[in-house]
C-alpha cells in the first residue's frame, strides 16, 4: 500500500514541478493523470496494483467527484456569472441534452451489441466529459497549426 501511495505522491510532486510549463502546451493536467494511470496500472508497467472492492471504488468515485465539482465551483467568477447567467442556462438546457442525444446516436452506430438502455446510460455518463476531449483536441490542432 505504501509503495502505491509513494508512487502517486512522487507523480503529483513531479506534476506540480512541471505544471507551469504545461500551461503553454495544448496538453492539460487531466491528460497526464490519465496517462500516469495507464502506465502505472497492470495494463502498463504494473507498478501500482490496487485490490479494491465495489464499495471502496464507489467511495473513491464519490470523493473524486466531490473534489472535482468543488474545484470547478471555487474557480467560478461569480461577478461574471451574474452578468452572463443565460450562458450556463443554455448549456444545461440545450447543450447537455443535445450532447446526450448525439452520444446516443453515435452509440447506436458504434456499439451495436449494447442495448438501448446501456447506450443511453453510457451517453448520459460521457456527455459532461465531451467538453474536455473536444478542448484537448482543439488545443492540439491549434498547436500544430501555429
Amino acid at each position: 500500500m505504501y509503495e502505491n501511495l509513494t508512487a502517486v505522491v512522487i507523480f503529483i510532486f513531479l506534476y506540480i514541478v512541471i505544471s507551469g510549463r504545461l500551461q503553454k502546451t495544448p496538453i492539460n493536467g487531466a491528460f497526464f493523470f490519465i496517462l500516469f494511470g495507464l502506465i502505472a496500472s497492470p495494463l502498463g508497467l504494473g507498478f501500482i496494483n490496487v485490490n479494491i472492492d465495489a464499495e471502496e471504488l464507489r467511495t473513491l468515485a464519490e470523493v473524486t467527484l466531490a473534489l472535482v465539482l468543488f474545484t470547478d465551483a471555487s474557480n467560478a467568477n461569480l461577478s461574471v456569472l451574474k452578468k452572463v447567467f443565460y450562458i450556463p442556462g443554455r448549456l444545461l438546457l440545450i447543450g447537455l441534452p443535445l450532447t446526450i442525444l448525439f452520444g446516443f446516436a453515435a452509440g447506436l452506430i458504434l456499439l451495436p451489441n449494447l442495448t438501448f438502455l446501456e447506450i443511453a446510460i453510457l451517453a448520459t455518463m460521457l456527455a459532461p466529459t465531451v467538453r474536455l476531449w473536444v478542448k484537448l483536441w482543439l488545443q492540439i490542432m491549434l498547436y500544430h497549426l501555429l
